[in-house]
């Protein structure tokens, strides 16, 4: 039987070592087998979402799998209140922010999560993404994906939910079915039970075929919103020559280039290409998220407005110079004082710029520096508060000790 003959894709690799989403169904137990059959290094992450009676039970026969085979399990137990709302979401939330958390504590250990979806997920996935007629940048499931930083690696997606528990009862894995997945009352179930589980193999393919033949033309569409996406941002003029559902489009890519993309409606994208066209100007920040959409010398950008308080004092060592990349002329003008103090400019101050004194936020406007950077954009004051020194910005050459004082804002961004 082809059940009992399943490999791993080559994508796993033998040398590697990963973590594996496990609920202890047969899809999940069905991969762990496969890990175990292939010498492949693995632990599991399991939770207890404590929605079904059960729950414990399902936890305390993994557990004892685990121990049979001395693998490593991360536990989590959660529990569902009102004010959570959706189910499926706030389970999907927790899982994903659990992966996470394993992977930044044990940092470089585990190649990827793996992850049980099937083929029959991947079909129902395709079936709500085209009953939805919601913008995807890919139609089903991606073999891998990264997300938050985290590589996620489905590697059972050519086979069947059905072949899955066959191979599972054959081999004698131990598995437990939620009962909950025949409730129809979720969208996802109607359409697994009533609809994918029925599918003949033949259907199979002809449904395999249309989404290989959906995604190749979405490669070809992503392909040409890339070249409209120039240094991360989308030039304002050429958008207002858009039609606004190729517009539609191309702002829904660029979103998916972000971690909030499915938060986004139409109509919230309607408005902004309304705006664009009544050359209104745009910046509010993205519901849910640290990001802002806002224009900046021409061009409509998604980015972080980076927000920090900190303050430096430095005092001079001996008669030695502030310890500084600075060019010679620099401690020149530092070598009056016996200390200055470094913390975000005021943009209402005033500093002597190309041989006139100008107000700070005139002077950001010249050197064209990032609405992200304007709150943390550091000054370089004296004891008394006077503003001496302030840093240029050059888009190409952001740190270097030949022309200006170096300030490695990557560092200040990460201050608390």
């Amino acid at each position: 039987m082809k059940c009992l003959k399943m490999k791993l894709k080559k994508i796993i690799k033998t040398n590697k070592k990963y973590l594996v989403g496990c609920s202890f169904g047969p899809d999940s137990m069905a991969l762990v087998s496969l890990l175990l059959n292939n010498n492949i290094s693995f632990d599991i992450a399991f939770i207890n979402y404590h929605l079904r009676d059960e729950s414990d039970y399902e936890e305390k026969e993994l557990l004892k799998f685990a121990k049979k085979y001395n693998i490593k399990v991360f536990k989590k137990e959660v529990f569902y209140k009102k004010e959570d709302k959706n189910i499926e979401s706030w389970a999907r939330k927790i899982r994903y922010d659990f992966f996470k958390e394993i992977f930044e504590k044990y940092k470089n250990e585990y190649e990827a999560t793996l992850i049980a979806h099937n083929l029959d997920d991947l079909i129902e996935t395709y079936i709500l993404q085209k009953e939805r007629n919601s913008y995807v940048t890919f139609y089903g499931l991606k073999t891998l994906i990264y997300k938050d930083d985290v590589c996620y690696i489905r590697p059972l997606l050519s086979y069947r939910k059905k072949d899955l528990e066959i191979y599972c009862i054959k081999n004698n894995i131990p598995f437990n079915i939620d009962k909950s997945n025949f409730d129809n009352k979720y969208k996802r179930n109607k359409i697994r039970n009533e609809y994918i589980k029925n599918l003949s193999d033949k259907e199979i393919k002809s449904i395999l075929l249309e989404i290989k033949e959906g995604n190749k033309k979405k490669r070809i569409e992503n392909k040409s919103f890339e070249k409209l996406i120039k240094k991360n941002r989308l030039n304002v003029e050429k958008c207002k020559k858009m039609d606004i559902n190729d517009f539609i489009n191309l702002f829904y890519y660029y979103l998916s280039l972000f971690p909030f993309f499915k938060n986004f409606s139409k109509n919230k994208i309607n408005d902004i290409y309304l705006k664009l066209f009544l050359n209104k100007n745009i910046k509010e920040k993205i519901d849910g998220s640290s990001y802002y959409i806002f224009i900046e010398y021409g061009y409509l950008k998604i980015d972080k407005i980076y927000e920090s308080n900190y303050y430096f004092e430095l005092t001079r060592e001996g008669n030695k110079y502030f310890r500084f990349l600075v060019d010679t002329k620099y401690n020149e003008i530092f070598s009056n004082y016996d200390s200055i103090i470094i913390h975000p400019v005021s943009r209402d101050d005033f500093y002597s710029y190309k041989g006139q004194e100008k107000r700070v936020s005139k002077i950001f406007i010249d050197m064209k520096l990032p609405t992200s950077y304007r709150k943390i954009w550091p000054g370089v004051y004296s004891k008394n508060g006077e503003l001496i020194y302030l840093p240029r910005y050059m888009e190409k050459v952001r740190y270097t000790n030949k022309s200006f004082l170096v300030f490695d804002i990557e560092n200040l961004i990460k201050i608390k």
